[in-house]
């Protein structure tokens, strides 16, 4: 926070600090002249009730600490009170409309990184500063390669590097998240503790359930670079709305804090996750949940490797090297229009993911229980059966009937079939049911 003292008061004789042109009559103090020079020794900004400067948001109990410094010597009662009433006017005085972040820059500790025309030490205002310098000396970063290659398939890691490099700025136009999927004790993790050091305030980890299902949770992504759930849930998400709009935005949103009222907030935050399983819902079967992922799969870890317990630490380290191997990868992508370069493998682990979150895909793929036949009628109900009967043999749970036309009805296109309202079941009654399928009876 820049500025250490506001009035740097000077002893008089008596060894007492000398008043302040904000106080009056050595007993109250005026409220607009405080502010005033306050203001002068802080760079700040009030936006949406938090401070902001030029090192990110300053959170209020600092500010009260300054307060308090300030004022403990002319005022002795109720003096919490006055902190408070100061703190509500130096929000007031400091009012500023909400700046947009600039997705083209890279706040870092030494200052400023234009993609288009690189480095500057001139800082700007931003909403949170990378805990990270820009050195274009920096060694190497070997131990976090080797790392790499350990950890993850080589033709996987380029899409990591453009995901770190993603990661640095407030842009959302990739329009996905990330999940790391291992059987455990691999080390992803210790990237977790990595990122955490890296983007200090502009990181946040929580779980993503708990960032579906809680009013309040979104909140704390206003303003932050990344959200990471070191620890992914296996089990089904009731619900995906949340989660495909935080992906996906590139606006406001409305948010929540406890006895705020709702507002429009930036939120611009990647979602990262580490787990055992990929990330599944109970009712979202869609194509727009799914496109939404990038799922990675890393390396089986080898039989009798001795893990390095000082790894992270020995890559935070390097992290000034690091910063220099992602800014790269952001470039590579932008080049690519925001598309990162998927390997075959991780594009087969999204159409894995999809069909175990939604079984009526090898259902529909099971060439000894479904044709595709351009001008055969299978009714609705007839279909679903069928497709009850294959999840029995298959130890799959059935989905619900309703749920089961829903799907085929969003998919008629990518299936070649049609719906058809006045075709003939096997019973020769009129019945609703798809043109271009027809179940195969062993």
């Amino acid at each position: 926070m820049p500025g250490n003292s506001i009035a740097k008061e000077v002893a008089d004789t008596t060894g007492e600090p000398s008043q302040p042109v904000w106080l009056i009559n050595d007993k109250k103090i005026n409220e607009p002249k405080f502010c005033a020079a306050f203001l002068e020794n802080h760079v700040l900004r009030c936006i949406n009730g938090r401070f902001i400067g030029y090192d990110g948001v300053v959170d209020d109990s600092i500010i009260e600490t300054e307060i308090y410094s300030l004022i403990k010597p002319f005022v002795n009662s109720n003096i919490s009170r006055k902190i408070k009433q100061l703190l509500g006017a130096l929000k007031l005085e400091s009012h500023s409309a909400e700046f947009v972040p600039d997705s083209s820059i890279i706040h870092l500790q030494n200052g400023t990184y234009y993609l288009a025309d690189g480095f500057t030490e001139a800082k700007t205002f931003c909403f949170n500063r990378l805990n990270v310098a820009y050195n274009t000396a920096a060694p190497e970063p070997s131990v976090f390669r080797k790392f790499l290659g350990d950890l993850f398939y080589e033709e996987d890691i380029p899409a990591v590097q453009e995901w770190l490099g993603y990661c640095l700025t407030s842009s959302t136009k990739s329009q996905k998240m990330l999940t790391v999927i291992g059987n455990g004790g691999e080390g992803k993790s210790r990237i977790g503790v990595l990122l955490k050091d890296m983007f200090g305030d502009g990181m946040i980890s929580g779980g993503l359930h708990h960032l579906e299902n809680n009013r309040f949770a979104q909140a704390n992504l206003e303003n932050r670079y990344l959200f990471l759930d070191d620890d992914l849930k296996i089990e089904a998400l009731g619900q995906t709305n949340k989660l495909k709009q935080i992906v996906t935005n590139e606006g406001k949103l409305m948010i929540e804090r406890k006895g705020i009222q709702a507002y429009p907030a930036l939120i611009y935050s990647k979602i990262m996750a580490f787990g055992n399983g990929t990330l599944t819902a109970l009712n979202d079967m869609t194509d727009a949940f799914f496109r939404r992922q990038i799922i990675i799969t890393t390396r089986p870890k080898p039989e009798g490797r001795i893990d390095d317990p000082f790894i992270a630490e020995k890559m935070i380290a390097e992290k000034e090297g690091i910063l220099l191997w992602a800014i790269e990868g952001l470039k590579r992508l932008i080049a690519n229009s925001y598309n990162f370069s998927l390997s075959e493998r991780t594009k087969e682990n999204l159409r894995k993911s999809m069909e175990d979150n939604c079984n009526i895909i090898p259902f529909l793929k099971s060439e000894d229980w479904i044709a595709f036949v351009p001008d055969a009628f299978t009714s609705t109900r007839e279909l679903y059966d069928h497709y009850d009967y294959w999840c029995s043999e298959n130890c799959e749970k059935p989905i619900p009937p309703r749920n089961f036309s829903g799907y085929l009805n969003q998919n008629v296109e990518k299936f070649k079939i049609r719906p058809d309202t006045h075709g003939i079941n096997s019973n020769g009654r009129r019945a609703r049911g798809y043109r271009g399928i027809m179940k195969k009876v062993s």
